[in-house]
């Protein structure tokens, strides 16, 4: 479960190609999109940005994905017009250890990646790029390319948003490594997903760093490029995905695509089925804590309630009097949804979990 698949900045396109054709030359693409970032901090609430990896509120990227090719000069991203950021009204994707390629060797990925604009201000991170047509100068492509996304007004998905799966523990979310975690999500907020072009689901498990570390799970409804997949409501963890002890981020991005470009041309690291898009997101993050359940006792008259969290599978609830020499054998009374109620013992009576 370390495999380091694709970077978190990944390009929608290149996915929804490898589902429309089933082609790995289908995967190349460039893409163009206007984020709003959150964080989930409980079962009903979020705040604005990511701030554990710095992500402001808004931010305007690009990609251009070559799956392995190198392109011969590193990309263009023109703007619509100058800006105050920008004066000669273009931007030059970054080019080195860290973008390109940006995974290890033998992973199949060249991928260039630049963050045109962003911070906690709409309007500014807006006027930071300008709004309208943006081409991208791609090597020594036959053509120039061009997406459009209207910065000025966009659309934003609905807010995704973790309805049921692990615990909440003030800000983070603890899922136990030793379970199957279902983690759902509001799709059914995402009114958008089946209008205009389409839209996309998916979901993350990163690192710290924010590095994707297993394979994203999407859905994609582009009925021009042959896809009507149902949205995805969950994201499984499968038993052994997490490390106990360890964090980790959970990210859900909703998108609704804004334009989609697919003339034909060509060039070095280029091929012709090269697609773009254009698209608005809005991403959500939750922290996450790799636990292993934890026993609570509480007491109520001369009754005693012993449990441990209902999404915690597998575990079997063990007792010992004495912890010096005695030995631990399995409870034998009534287990209901992870919780016990006995009568308060006379002496000591200790438990404990174990994962057979």
């Amino acid at each position: 479960m370390n495999i380091k698949w694709r970077l978190n900045k990944l390009l929608v396109s290149a996915l929804l190609l490898v589902i429309a054709i089933n082609s790995r030359a289908a995967q190349k693409g460039y893409s163009l999109k206007e984020e709003t970032s959150f964080q989930q901090v409980s079962s009903s609430s979020v705040v604005t940005g990511y701030s554990p990896l710095n992500y402001p509120k808004y931010a305007i990227r690009a990609n251009v994905d070559t799956w392995g090719a190198s392109l011969s000069a590193a990309p263009i991203l023109g703007l619509p017009g100058a800006t105050s950021a920008y004066p000669i009204g273009s931007v030059t994707f970054p080019t080195g250890t860290n973008f390109s390629p940006t995974l290890p060797t033998g992973s199949g990925y060249n991928q260039y990646h630049t963050n045109v604009a962003g911070g906690n201000n709409l309007a500014s991170v807006s006027a930071a790029s300008g709004s309208g047509t943006f081409s991208f100068t791609l090597g020594n492509a036959t053509a120039r390319p061009t997406l459009s996304l209207n910065t000025a007004s966009p659309a934003f998905p609905s807010t995704p948003m973790l309805t049921s799966g692990g615990t909440w523990s003030g800000s983070t979310l603890l899922l136990d490594p030793t379970a199957t975690n279902v983690l759902t999500f509001n799709t059914g907020s995402f009114t958008t997903y089946t209008t205009g072009l389409g839209g996309a689901i998916s979901y993350n498990l990163l690192n710290p760093a924010g590095t994707v570390i297993i394979p994203k799970a999407q859905s994609a409804y582009v009925p021009s490029v042959g896809l009507t997949q149902p949205a995805l409501t969950s994201f499984t963890l499968a038993p052994g995905t997490l490390v106990n002890g360890s964090n980790y981020i959970v990210k859900a991005d909703y998108s609704q695509i804004e334009n989609l470009n697919t003339t034909t041309f060509t060039g070095t690291g280029i091929s012709a089925n090269f697609m773009g898009e254009s698209h608005y997101a809005a991403d959500t993050y939750i922290t996450v804590l790799a636990q292993t359940p934890t026993l609570t006792s509480t007491l109520a008259g001369n009754q005693v309630i012993i449990s441990w969290p209902p999404t915690s599978t597998g575990w079997t609830l063990q007792t010992n009097n004495n912890l010096a020499t005695g030995t631990w054998g399995n409870y034998l009374g009534p287990v209901g949804n992870n919780s016990i109620t006995n009568s308060v013992p006379a002496g000591n009576l200790f438990f404990r979990l174990t994962h057979l």
